[in-house]
């Protein structure tokens, strides 16, 4: 297939800039070279796994919006291909934004939000390509144009099609504003099963922002688990909770209730932040042939965008995870193909720790899965430090008294004044407190009390020589640790 100009140039670039393994996280999907942001199309066709993304190459800042492309067969191991799109058409000129995917027939569908030039503004339209998993052929016009939403609507806010099937019907899930400025999801379909780039047509206003949960609802993504519906948002700008659950700026969130179906009223029960870490944001789903529901997100926060100068690469996805529910609770683990990658490398059993730092012979590292079991017994304040090494480190707390998390990088050698540090309300810890740690050379994810509660963060400043660990209390206590290293 004959590539315009604009996609050549970009394949061309990644090809001859490609960042060597031994610069990039072992297990972590980043782009090959430049810049990346919001994960799109995650899906499976012809038997992988494909990740798109927000896609710059040629800076390791934001810029002109392409899709990068990689593919897995067991979310640890990813193969880069070509660029999959590019804005090289007047409906997409000024980038080609967030989207979904879907085997769609014997071809591999994307749906993209193209953003065009409108006089000294722009406006966002839906539009269509169909490929073999490496090359797309884009469809010659929009299939859901701007005006096909409710009356007052904004042009430029209308944006990142989730797609799904239902009864043979293709249907896209995408975020646009009201006329009172918040966020509210929007269902379309495509009547047309011979034809997906006939245009398609508005549904039904599936959830709408109230105000409370920021302004525009971006990255929509929507599915069902065990008999419960869940919506995924990514409300920009929001405000500080009451109960401290969502932070300003740029979060996450599954609404949770029920839902029969296209045409019927979505009941929203409850909802939960994603992700109570420093790096998260836009995640997608996908359904696995054995049956899980895989989530994975950009490890990354707008409001900490600054690479190194002489960076190859920016922007890292998370380690996919299994959601699952605890009752009421929306859980989530690292993908089990992780687990079977663990080496036992040292163990302890019935350690003291105290207000001095302890450090544990064999647990080191930064590339690594640990898990620990906190007996509290009288302590008021527990942690790790990780990443210690030429007078840096990170730091995870849990101030018991209070029932805050901790989450602290404000020691790991960051040189702008951003946000370094976030205090969330603690899960329970009771009698025993579980936490697995999960170590890729940039990068720290938790899961706490087995993935009730789950938090991210970035480590682009350490160096990789920075290894230590070390665990620190107030208040006397013990802990189990088992520490793994990954054979990948």
């Amino acid at each position: 297939m004959k590539q315009p100009n604009t996609l050549a140039r970009a394949r061309a670039y990644e090809a001859e800039h490609h960042t060597p393994s031994q610069a990039r996280p072992v297990f972590h999907a980043v782009p090959p070279v430049g810049w990346c942001n919001d994960p799109n199309g995650w899906s499976v066709y012809q038997g992988r796994y494909h990740l798109f993304y927000q896609y710059h190459p040629y800076a390791t800042v934001w810029g002109p919006m392409h899709w990068g492309h990689a593919t897995t067969t067991d979310f640890l191991h990813w193969e880069d291909l070509p660029c999959a799109l590019a804005p090289d058409t007047p409906m997409d000129e000024a980038g080609c934004y967030s989207g979904g995917a879907i085997q769609w027939k014997d071809q591999q569908l994307l749906l993209y939000t193209g953003v065009q030039p409108e006089g000294e503004d722009t406006i966002q339209q839906q539009c269509l390509a169909l490929g073999d998993g490496r090359d797309y052929r884009k469809a010659p016009s929009p299939v859901i144009l701007p005006e096909e939403q409710p009356a007052g609507a904004s042009r430029k806010d209308f944006r990142d099609p989730y797609l799904f099937e239902e009864g043979g019907v293709l249907y896209a899930l995408m975020g646009g504003r009201g006329f009172n400025g918040h966020g509210r999801l929007l269902l379309y379909a495509n009547d047309h099963p011979e034809d997906p780039a006939h245009r398609w047509r508005f549904v039904q206003v599936m959830a709408e922002n109230d105000g409370s949960l920021g302004s525009m609802w971006e990255c929509p993504n929507l599915f069902t688990l065990d008999g419960r519906t869940v919506l995924v948002i990514s409300p920009q700008f929001t405000r500080q909770a009451p109960d401290n659950r969502y932070h300003c700026g740029n979060d996450t969130a599954a609404l949770i209730g029920s839902w029969q179906g296209p045409g019927t009223p979505f009941v929203r029960q409850a909802d939960s932040p994603l992700d109570y870490g420093l790096d998260f944001y836009a995640p997608q789903t996908l359904l696995t042939p054995d049956g899980r529901r895989v989530m994975i997100g950009w490890m990354q926060n707008w409001d900490h965008c600054f690479p190194e100068e002489d960076a190859a690469w920016y922007g890292q996805m998370s380690l996919p995870r299994e959601l699952f529910w605890q009752g009421d609770a929306l859980c989530q683990r690292p993908v089990r193909e992780l687990d079977a990658a663990r080496r036992l490398r040292v163990q302890y059993t019935g350690q003291p720790v105290g207000e001095s730092l302890l450090t544990l012979d064999g647990v080191r590292g930064r590339v690594l899965d640990c898990e620990l079991q906190l007996h509290p017994e009288e302590a008021r304040r527990f942690g790790i430090r990780f990443g210690c090494g030429e007078g840096r480190w990170a730091e995870l707390r849990l101030d018991l008294e209070d029932g805050i998390l901790r989450l602290d990088r404000r020691h790991a050698g960051g040189y702008h004044d951003l946000l370094e540090l976030r205090e969330v309300p603690l899960t329970p810890v009771g009698d025993l407190f579980k936490l697995r740690m999960v170590l890729d050379r940039y990068s720290a994810e938790f899961f706490l009390q087995d993935g009730q509660q789950v938090a991210s963060m970035t480590l682009y400043n350490l160096p990789q020589e920075a290894d230590g660990i070390s665990f620190f209390a107030k208040g006397s206590c013990h802990i189990d640790l088992q520490l793994y290293d990954l054979a990948l």
